[in-house]
């Protein structure tokens, strides 16, 4: 059985997987938050993101230069 290249699939196309693209998709999603919270579990869904770890470099940036905080494990605030 043959997998569909990155290429042919644009499910999985390059320029839809960068972190400038995933950041502002966050970033977007954070803001449509009632509450200003997010739970990084269903930020992982909506974006669908392969791996946890994208998110988690978001996060990381975004907590490092003081615009979110952590709640708990998987959930983020705004400042």
């Amino acid at each position: 059985l043959a997998k569909a290249m990155p290429e042919q699939n644009p499910k999985y196309k390059r320029s839809l997987r960068s972190l400038h693209v995933l950041t502002t998709k966050f970033v977007q999603l954070l803001q449509e938050s009632e509450t200003g919270e997010l739970d990084l579990r269903d930020a992982v869904r909506a974006l669908a993101v392969g791996q946890k770890r994208r998110i988690y470099d978001i996060t990381n940036v975004l907590e490092g230069i003081g615009l979110i905080m952590k709640i708990s494990k998987s959930t983020i605030k705004w400042m």
